[in-house]
């Protein structure tokens, strides 16, 4: 159906602007008088063209998502309904984006459509958060449900903010030696290396000048093509992870990587256990839990894996059992949810198992960041002190060559003087 703008003023004299889908003009305006409102004036929403307040380069983040559900939490839990709820929630929302969507989303439930329904054709909306505002729906305490995605999504984004501080400096580092490099490639090697070859002549240069040389010439006639490589590589990786290009093979690999494949398996790790752990408590059955799991670790191997475990569990196999057999995560996880499932405190126990996996990664990151640096640092004073030797080796060359011919002179000079 197509979706209208549309201006109208309430029964008390009120302008209200808003949003709405409608088979035409005549229906939104049927709906609107059954709210007591008399519409103004009203347009289809692709008429808008240019002036369409679209932010297409904004993105919703999992920050954004974490606020919107406190906030959704506290106002739900003050008694408030959920259309009034969202009205608030959406006017207080920062995000450009995620506020249109809210609005969306308000314009639907004023309908008559449950939360869950009205979010799922919505991307900026994770599937996770969606079926637990489900379960929330129809257990009732929807309040609950999204003050625990909110803790969720905050430790989500908390993790990811301690691995992005623990890289900066590398990065840093290994930005400016890029910078560094191509500055000698381009401006200092051509100038004095062109001038020792004038000088000395190409046949007499030393290898570690002519490599020099080479990739001198190479970044000063590539410099534009290798900057384009840059922005392209990182497009190409952001649409290989937004349209799954990764295969099981890949994933796998990259969990098995020496050093950082120990801090993605971590993660992958606490995010499983603390997805898992939330979803049956929360009342999901527990085939949908391993299947909303599969989704949210980001990891096609261990997604798959998941998936033979959801069939064995099919079967009526426990839970720890399965997982002790498959080998998916650490012995320490697979003990932990054998423990949980036994005690009946299996919520508590993975949460836990979160917190621990969450310390791990940060300690891991941290470790793996001093080995890094160390590394970066050595590579650029390797790659400096080549082209400084690549300088210096052809100058001490003439050098010598030039006190060889005054020795021979001095020779030659001496001999015919005896004469």
């Amino acid at each position: 159906m197509p979706v209208y703008l549309y201006e109208a003023k309430t029964i008390k004299g009120k302008i209200e602007k808003g949003r709405i889908e409608g088979e035409d003009e005549n229906g939104v305006a049927a709906y609107l008088r059954k709210k007591d409102c008399w519409l103004i004036s009203i347009r289809e929403e692709n008429e808008v063209g240019l002036n369409a307040d679209i932010d297409i380069f904004s993105k919703v983040s999992i920050k954004d998502i974490s606020i919107f559900c406190r906030e959704l939490s506290y106002v739900l839990n003050a008694g408030i309904s959920l259309n009034k709820a969202l009205d608030i929630v959406g006017a207080q929302t920062e995000n450009k984006k995620l506020k249109k969507v809210i609005s969306k989303v308000f314009d639907e439930v004023e309908r008559g459509k449950g939360l869950a329904d009205s979010m799922k054709k919505y991307k900026e909306f994770p599937s996770l958060l969606i079926n637990m505002i489900a379960a929330g729906e129809s257990s009732g305490n929807l309040d609950e449900i999204m003050n625990r995605m909110s803790e969720y999504y905050f430790s989500e984004f908390k993790q990811r903010q301690k691995v992005k501080q623990a890289l900066t400096y590398p990065i840093v580092v290994a930005i400016f030696a890029f910078i560094i490099v191509n500055f000698l490639a381009i401006k200092i090697l051509p100038m004095l290396i062109g001038n020792i070859v004038n000088i000395s002549g190409k046949s007499d240069i030393p290898w570690p000048t002519k490599v020099s040389m080479g990739f001198s010439d190479f970044v000063v006639h590539n410099f534009i093509f290798i900057i384009l490589c840059i922005p392209v590589i990182v497009i190409l990786l952001k649409i290989a992870k937004k349209y799954s290009f990764n295969s099981e093979k890949l994933d796998k690999f990259k969990i098995k990587m020496p050093i950082v494949g120990k801090v993605i398996y971590k993660i992958v790790t606490s995010r499983f256990a603390r997805t898992f752990g939330m979803l049956v408590s929360s009342g999901i059955p527990l085939i949908k839990s391993i299947e909303i799991c599969g989704k949210i670790v980001d990891n096609k191997f261990i997604e798959n894996s998941l998936e033979a475990v959801k069939e064995d569990i099919k079967k009526g196999s426990s839970i720890g059992m399965v997982f002790e057999e498959k080998n998916i995560f650490p012995p320490m996880l697979t003990q932990m949810i054998k423990i949980g499932e036994e005690s009946g405190n299996l919520e508590d126990v993975l949460k836990k198992v979160a917190e621990f996996y969450d310390e791990e990664v940060e300690t891991t990151v941290a470790q793996m960041t001093t080995l890094i640096e160390p590394l970066i640092i050595i590579l650029l004073a390797v790659i400096v002190g080549f082209i400084v030797v690549s300088i210096i080796l052809p100058i001490f060359q003439m050098y010598n060559s030039v006190s060889n011919s005054s020795f021979i002179l001095h020779i030659a000079d001496s001999y015919l003087n005896s004469l």
